[in-house]
């Protein structure tokens, strides 16, 4: 189940057989006493409530993280697409071998690794590729429409940062006209000129209904918290015009803050700046560990999170009209606790206690977060260097493509993609993973695995990663 209209990433799920065959009958002609009807039928259910309560357990599911289904009204006849149902049959398949994708659901991109700020938190490994070497503005344009012929809609722009490149606005014009979906997130300064350039070429117009988000990043209320944050003099006035600009031409924008013990305690003061400023949509997340630029200093503490909470609270029923999303700042570990974790030593502990650790891991590891890399998406660097996921090096160990000389589809099934995305039990000799009774379910399952948190704390991306039930330690600190 794909969901195209998310402000800041491409979701998707893997449902059930019944879930896929009943979706495509909610075309917003239909009751949901029909509809039940309909179930009841089609499966040979005891009784129309059975029939109803699975309907309604259905599209509880669906609306769990986003309103995917909603109720019909005039307005949406214009946009209402059907599917037939028997289209979606397919042959059971062998349940040890993952079905894959015949081509990626989304691309990101970065059309630069480099950015105007230098930001004390910045995830990215900012490769140095000289002008020379990267994509011209007519090869990205084929690349878009290459996408665009295999039914990709979903662009997400990385980098550094997506407006630096001088030809941007011209690159994310072409995704526009070929209705591309994507999250605009920037901090370059979007002067008048550039502004008034973006309303030209459509971000203000809508997409069924879904109007692109540009998303403005600026880390405290005043000038000497932005700018030591975004490690950049100047930052702050550069990012009250951005708003400025956005909010007098209509945009659909939003205003983010990372947050760290530096900008904790002054949320509320950000937040109502904000609100004065005009600006109704906000996001605050926690500080998260970033592999190339990483300070222990940068982490919150449960104060800080508690802090952090009381002041969202307190703006949320100051600002009833406020639409503020917050991510990532649920209660850590304590420092501590986490010092614990990280020393348990499955051959000390008891019986018991050990049981109960990997029960608590193998939970966590059910539920762990889709690996997009080669099973839903890529990821094309500056120079056309194709790698799996944007926060790895950018170095020869993990590049599967090269988009300078081939196409998508040919990185897509390319030997060299497979043997990374999908690798071999041989490629883990030496590792615990090598003999280990679960290691079809890590490689061929949907999640996959963290190849990525595999490399930066065990130095092989063919191994472990420290959330694998199995490995007695909790890895790096994240969070």
């Amino acid at each position: 189940m794909l969901s195209k209209y998310q402000a800041e990433e491409m979701t998707y799920t893997i449902i059930s057989p019944l879930m896929g065959a009943t979706l495509p009958l909610l075309n917003g002609k239909m009751s949901i006493r029909h509809l039940a009807m309909v179930l009841q039928y089609a499966h040979d259910l005891d009784s129309l409530q059975t029939a109803k309560n699975i309907l309604i357990s259905i599209i509880n599911k669906v609306n769990e993280k986003s309103d995917g289904i909603v109720e019909m009204h005039d307005d949406m006849a214009p946009y209402v697409k059907e599917y037939d149902a028997l289209k979606f049959i397919q042959p059971p398949s062998d349940p040890t071998v993952q079905k894959r994708l015949a081509y990626p659901l989304s691309l990101t991109t970065m059309f630069s690794n480099n950015c105007e700020t230098n930001c004390v938190y910045c995830y990215a490994s900012r490769r140095h590729v000289p002008p020379s070497e990267q994509l011209s503005t007519k090869r990205w344009i084929d690349i878009f429409h290459e996408a665009h012929a295999l039914g990709i809609e979903l662009i997400s722009l990385s980098g550094g940062d997506p407006l630096f490149r001088k030809d941007a606005i011209t690159l994310i014009e072409e995704l526009i006209k070929l209705k591309m979906l994507f999250l605009l997130s920037t901090k370059c300064h979007i002067d008048r000129e550039k502004a008034d350039r973006l309303v030209e070429i459509g971000m203000t117009e809508p997409v069924n209904q879904f109007i692109r988000e540009i998303q403005i990043s600026m880390d405290g209320p005043d000038e000497n918290t932005a700018d030591f944050l975004a490690g950049s003099p100047g930052y702050f006035n550069r990012a009250v015009d951005s708003i400025k600009n956005l909010i007098e031409r209509n945009f659909n924008f939003r205003v983010k803050a990372v947050m760290t013990p530096f900008n904790a305690p002054r949320v509320y003061d950000w937040i109502k700046f904000m609100v004065d400023l005009g600006a109704d949509k906000l996001s605050i997340a926690a500080y998260n560990r970033t592999f190339f630029r990483h300070r222990d200093n940068l982490f919150l503490s449960r104060e800080d999170r508690d802090l952090i909470g009381e002041q969202c609270n307190r703006a949320r029923a100051d600002f009833p009209e406020l639409k503020l999303k917050i991510s990532g700042l649920t209660s850590a570990l304590s420092q501590k606790e986490r010092e614990i974790a990280s020393r348990i030593d499955l051959d000390l502990i008891s019986a018991g206690a050990k049981s109960q650790v990997i029960s608590d891991k193998m939970e966590k590891w059910k539920n762990r977060t889709h690996c997009s890399g080669g099973r839903s998406s890529i990821v094309v660097t500056p120079d056309g260097k194709v790698v799996l996921c944007d926060t790895v090096p950018q170095q020869d160990m993990f590049i599967v493509g090269d988009l300078s000389t081939q196409s998508i589809m040919e990185v897509w099934n390319s030997e060299k993609l497979l043997e990374f995305a999908f690798p071999s039990q041989d490629k883990f000799v030496g590792t615990v993973c090598y003999g280990c009774t679960w290691l079809n379910d890590c490689l061929n399952s949907p999640a996959g695995y963290c190849f990525r948190n595999s490399y930066f704390n065990y130095g092989t991306i063919f191994g472990p990663p420290p959330e694998c039930p199995i490995i007695p330690d909790a890895g790096l600190r994240y969070e």
